[in-house]
């Protein structure tokens, strides 16, 4: 599953971040942002000494609460008392920045920069004007409780989605956190990572090594297209899961630390579409029984400043998972009123972080917690599941997908070498012949989806749909979110009719990578069979437009 990124951090964690994009708050320009390096420039400029702060700092701590409209409010006051004092002036251009007035905020930073031109308002000028440039394409599309910007050329496959999984997310959530925003959040969807990577600060390395293609910060919510991923991925589960970090940054006055972010993230990100969250994969399960048999946990401590900045996938990976398994175990000791009750404290700022939350809330010392913890985790015997593999995210050059890897996607080489000789027969027309091929590939490498993909995409050319339907099922069950599984699916559930179960299947392959026509094509069909003629048309124009585009 996606790995998303936050960017918000308790205040109580900032001395550790020495490096990174800096958020300003109390007058100061303090670190909150914990995956981001916009450069030295950008963190310059968002740096004001403390020798330079006077007075209250009530509009730094709404800003740093995400509270931009309560921040501007508060600040246009002191501005009425005090027009020229730089520090409301500059705070102002950043409330602004918050509630998304990109134009507001540059127009009073540059105002601030005739009268005071410090180099420091300079690289924040910088930055905004680099957001701007950054989401010059997008286009506004307005829900009840969102304003969505997309590039609708490019990004089309997402329009007629998008709305509702936020929505849906919004209700779901709402219900489990007791929070149902009043404001409208903002979302951005970039079309390129050369527009995504400077809005969002973080780098082609941070997606493809710790699959980070979201982003919330700023009071706002940043996704990468999933068109520009080889394969895309999960992004409807991702972009639930950035307005997850946006309830916790509310809920709890942006004081929780990241593995508490992440580990309610990751545990409620498909609560939008399942009534119960899977989050105990048979990755996750096999990365937790493998770390509490060799005792090689990441660590509480080790996943600040961000789980992204982790050394390998491996890392990144297992730390998603046990700050899941602790949201799991909180859950289950206290329900999730008691999840909630460590919210609000942290959100109360008694100056002891999450460990004294949690200890408040659960009744004992944390280091009594993490034992006990662990303990919960033992107790559910976990297994190591074989065949499991670490997610890739590979990036496309341009527009163009990469040439398969074999070696990537195959870890046997005779299993490689029965791939190929198989791909041969199939352009001969000779599928009998390359569906033994793959099964002979299959006895080397019995776990790979593509393998399994590959045999039953040659079955189902000799119309052998059922012992297709079993490849593709196992390929479903060892890799949820490989998206060709969905699609084959899709095609041969058409094929025989069953026009439910390729409406189902293709719907989880809009999930991950909507830029497949032939996605739309096969949902067309499957609509139009089960009466829903609206959706039937709405289908049809999309593929009509992505096979125009290719």
């Amino acid at each position: 599953s996606s790995i998303i990124a936050i960017s918000s951090a308790s205040r109580s964690h900032r001395a550790a971040f020495s490096r990174g994009t800096v958020f300003w708050a109390r007058a100061v320009i303090m670190a909150m942002m914990c995956v981001c390096l916009l450069g030295a420039m950008h963190a310059q400029a968002m740096r004001i000494e403390k020798s330079e702060s006077q007075g209250s700092d009530d509009g730094a701590v709404l800003i740093d609460r995400w509270k931009g409209e309560d921040a501007r409010v508060w600040l246009e006051r002191q501005l009425a008392q005090e027009p020229d004092n730089p520090k409301w002036r500059f705070l102002l251009s950043q409330a602004l920045f918050y509630l998304g007035r990109y134009a507001d905020a540059l127009a009073a930073v540059d105002a601030l920069i005739e009268d005071v031109p410090h180099p420091q308002f300079h690289g924040f000028r910088g930055f905004i004007a680099q957001t701007i440039a950054s989401t010059e394409t997008l286009t506004l599309i307005e829900s009840e409780h969102f304003r969505i910007f997309v590039d609708t050329d490019r990004d089309a496959a997402l329009v007629p989605y998008i709305q509702d999984v936020l929505e849906q997310s919004y209700q779901r959530l709402g219900k489990h956190f007791g929070l149902f925003p009043k404001e409208k959040i903002l979302v951005e969807v970039f079309p390129t990572t050369g527009t995504f990577y400077p809005a969002s600060s973080l780098s082609a390395r941070d997606i493809e090594v710790s699959g980070a293609i979201g982003i919330c910060k700023f009071n706002k919510i940043m996704l990468l297209s999933p068109r520009n991923l080889a394969r895309g991925y999960r992004w409807t589960d991702a972009i639930s899961h950035e307005y997850l970090h946006y309830l916790i940054v509310h809920l709890s006055a942006n004081e929780a630390p990241i593995w508490l972010h992440e580990g309610i993230a990751k545990y409620f990100e498909d609560a939008w579409r399942l009534p119960e969250s899977s989050w105990l994969s048979r990755r996750t399960e096999s990365l937790l029984a493998h770390a509490l048999a060799n005792d090689s946990f990441v660590g509480f401590k080790n996943m600040e400043p961000s789980l992204v900045k982790l050394d390998t996938t491996y890392q990144v990976q297992l730390g998603y998972a046990e700050a899941a398994s602790v949201i799991d175990f909180i859950i289950h000791s206290m329900g999730s009123k008691g999840l909630a009750r460590i919210l609000q404290d942290l959100s109360e700022a008694h100056g002891d972080g999450a460990t004294g939350a949690i200890s408040r809330v659960m009744g004992y010392e944390f280091e009594q917690f993490e034992k006990e913890w662990r303990q919960f985790l033992q107790s559910k015997q976990l297994q190591e599941h074989q065949g499991v593999r670490l997610p890739r995210f590979t990036l496309k050059e341009g527009d163009q997908i990469p040439a398969e890897d074999l070696r990537a996607e195959i870890e046997s080489t005779t299993a490689r070498m029965h791939t190929r000789l198989g791909d041969r027969l199939r352009q001969r027309g000779r599928d009998r012949a390359a569906a033994r091929e793959y099964n002979r590939a299959l006895d080397k490498d019995p776990y790979s989806p593509y393998l399994l993909n590959k045999l039953a995409s040659a079955l189902m050319t000799q119309q052998r749909w059922s012992s297709a339907l079993q490849y593709l099922e196992r390929a479903r069950m060892l890799a949820p979110d490989y998206v060709t599984t969905y699609t084959n699916l899709g095609r041969l559930h058409v094929a025989l009719q069953a026009y439910e179960k390729a409406r189902a299947a293709l719907w989880e392959a809009v999930q991950i990578n909507p830029f497949d026509p032939l996605i739309h094509q096969y949902l067309a069909e499957s609509y139009r069979q089960l009466g829903m003629d609206d959706q039937a048309q709405q289908e049809q124009q999309l593929f009509e437009r992505l096979q125009g585009s290719r």
